[in-house]
C-alpha cells in the first residue's frame, strides 16, 4: 500500500496524557481539521492538553501558557517549579479525598532595595526585618500636588495640622468614609498603612502646594493574613523564603484552586491518588528595536517590512492563536493504527478517514450516517484495536456537529468506560439516552 503523508492542514493529531478513569494509557487523538469537529474537538484538548497562545500589545509580546501535568502522590503531593514549591498533604477514604495540611514555600532572596519578580508582578524591596517584609510595585509611584486634601484608589487623605517649617505635616487617612489612620508625616519619609496597601511620602511644599508620592506596597508580616490571597497565614518569613499556611484545609473540596495552580484529583486508586495539575502564568518580552526575538519552546518572532510575525517551529501563526504543544504534522497511514497507545476518533466517517476506514472493515459497533443516531445524537463507542488488542479505539461522533459534541462533552464528563453510550445535546445541556 503505498505510503500517504497527512498534512496539519487537512488531519490534526495530538498524543495527551490520561483523559478520563478508563483511559489509563496515552490516547492519540484524531480530529479534521477542516471541519467543525475540530472546534468541537478543542474542548476536548482545551481540558487535557498544554497549550499556549502568543499576545502583542504595542512593543511587548506575551506568551500565555497552560501547562498539564499529572502526578502520583501517596498521601502528600509535592509541585516544585524552579524557587517555589507547594506541599498538600492529604488522606482518601474509597473515593473521597481529604486534604488536611497545604503549605507553600517561596525562596527568594529578600535583599532591601534589590527589585524581585512576585506572584507575576515586579517589586522593589523597601524594607526587611525578622518579623516582616514590605515590597512596592515597581512603576506605581504616583506623584500627587495639592493644597490640603486628595483621594487615591477609595482612600481620601485630609490635611489637618502643618509644622511652621512645613517639615511635618498629620493628616486623616479614609477609606470608603471609614477614620483608618491619623499619622504623622516627616518630608522625605516613606509611611505605610498598617493594614493596607498603600505607602504615601511628603516630598515637599512649593508655591503653595503640598507634593505627595503615593505607591502600591504590600507588608508580609509574620503570624498576619498573607496581603495577596487572605485564606494563607504567613506562617514564615525571612531575607530567604516566605513559607505560607492555608488556614481551613479540610473546607476545601475535592477540586482546588490555589494561586495561579488547579488540582484535581483524576484517579484515586487503591495505593495512590493520580493528581493532574493545571498550571496557567504568562511570559512578557519587550521587542522593540528587534528583528527577531526567540521566546522559548520553539515560539519565536521576525519582523518584515515593520511587522511583526509570529512562529511555533517554523510555522507562521496568527496573533492570539493558540498552539497545543508537541503536535504532529504528518504520520505514515500504513501504520497509524498499529499504535501502543489508545487512539480516539473524532467525527463521523465523512470526516473522519479513520472512522471511515474502519466503517469499511464492519469493525464499528454501530456505523454513524446522517440519519443514525439521529439530530443532535452523538454516540460514544470502545472497540479492541484490531492492530493491537491491548489497547482501545475510542469513536465520539454524531448525525451532525451537536451530535458530535454531545459525545465529546458527555466523553469528558459521563462516560465510564462502556461499549457503547448514547447522549444528546438538549439546548447545552448532556441527556444520556438509555
Amino acid at each position: 500500500m503505498k505510503t500517504l503523508n497527512i498534512f496539519i492542514n487537512t488531519l490534526l493529531i495530538f498524543f495527551i496524557l490520561s483523559l478520563t478513569y478508563s483511559l489509563p494509557t496515552e490516547p492519540l487523538i484524531f480530529v479534521n481539521k477542516s471541519t467543525v469537529d475540530y472546534q468541537n474537538a478543542k474542548i476536548l484538548l482545551d481540558n487535557f492538553y498544554s497549550s499556549r497562545t502568543i499576545n502583542v500589545s504595542g512593543n511587548n509580546i506575551t506568551l500565555k501558557i497552560k501547562d498539564i501535568e499529572y502526578i502520583p502522590a501517596k498521601n502528600t503531593l509535592i509541585i516544585k517549579e524552579n524557587d517555589r514549591e507547594l506541599i498538600i498533604k492529604f488522606t482518601k477514604n474509597n473515593n473521597e479525598i481529604k486534604y488536611n495540611d497545604i503549605t507553600y514555600k517561596y525562596y527568594n532572596n529578600f535583599e532591601k532595595g534589590k527589585e524581585i519578580n512576585f506572584f507575576n508582578k515586579n517589586y522593589i524591596v523597601e524594607n526587611v526585618s525578622p518579623k516582616y517584609i514590605t515590597l512596592k510595585e515597581k512603576n506605581s509611584e504616583k506623584e500627587i500636588i495639592t493644597n490640603g486634601s486628595f483621594e487615591y484608589n477609595g482612600y481620601k487623605i485630609i490635611l489637618k495640622m502643618v509644622s511652621l517649617n512645613y517639615n511635618t505635616l498629620y493628616i486623616n487617612i479614609y477609606k470608603n468614609g471609614t477614620l483608618l489612620e491619623s499619622p504623622k508625616l516627616v518630608k522625605g519619609v516613606w509611611y505605610y498603612l498598617k493594614n493596607e496597601n498603600l505607602g504615601i511620602l511628603y516630598k515637599n511644599y512649593s508655591n503653595k502646594k503640598y507634593v505627595f508620592d503615593i505607591v502600591n506596597i504590600i507588608k508580609i508580616e509574620k503570624d498576619k493574613d498573607f496581603p495577596l490571597n487572605n485564606s494563607f497565614v504567613v506562617e514564615d518569613i525571612d531575607s530567604n523564603k516566605l513559607v505560607l499556611k492555608y488556614k481551613y484545609p479540610n473546607n476545601l473540596s475535592k477540586n482546588i484552586c490555589i494561586f495561579n495552580y488547579k488540582i484535581i484529583p483524576e484517579k484515586i486508586y487503591k495505593n495512590y491518588v493520580l493528581f493532574k495539575v493545571i498550571k496557567r502564568y504568562c511570559k512578557t518580552l519587550n521587542i522593540k528595536d528587534k528583528d527577531i526575538v526567540y521566546i522559548g519552546e520553539g515560539f519565536y518572532t521576525i519582523k518584515v517590512n515593520g511587522s511583526t510575525q509570529f512562529y511555533y517551529k517554523g510555522h507562521k501563526i496568527k496573533n492570539n492563536e493558540k498552539v497545543y504543544i508537541n503536535t504532529l504534522s504528518m504520520l505514515d497511514t500504513n501504520n497509524i493504527l498499529n499504535i501502543n497507545k489508545d487512539i480516539i476518533l473524532v467525527g463521523g466517517p465523512k470526516v473522519n478517514k479513520f472512522v471511515k476506514y474502519l466503517e469499511s472493515k464492519s469493525l464499528l459497533l454501530v456505523n454513524i450516517t446522517n440519519n443514525y443516531p439521529g439530530n443532535n445524537i452523538g454516540i460514544i463507542q470502545k472497540i479492541k484495536n484490531p492492530y493491537n488488542k491491548n489497547y482501545n479505539i475510542y469513536i465520539l461522533a454524531g448525525s451532525n456537529r451537536y451530535g458530535t459534541k454531545a459525545a465529546i462533552l458527555a466523553f469528558l464528563t459521563k462516560y465510564n468506560d462502556e461499549s457503547i453510550m448514547k447522549v444528546k445535546w438538549n439546548n447545552g445541556h448532556i441527556v444520556i439516552i438509555r
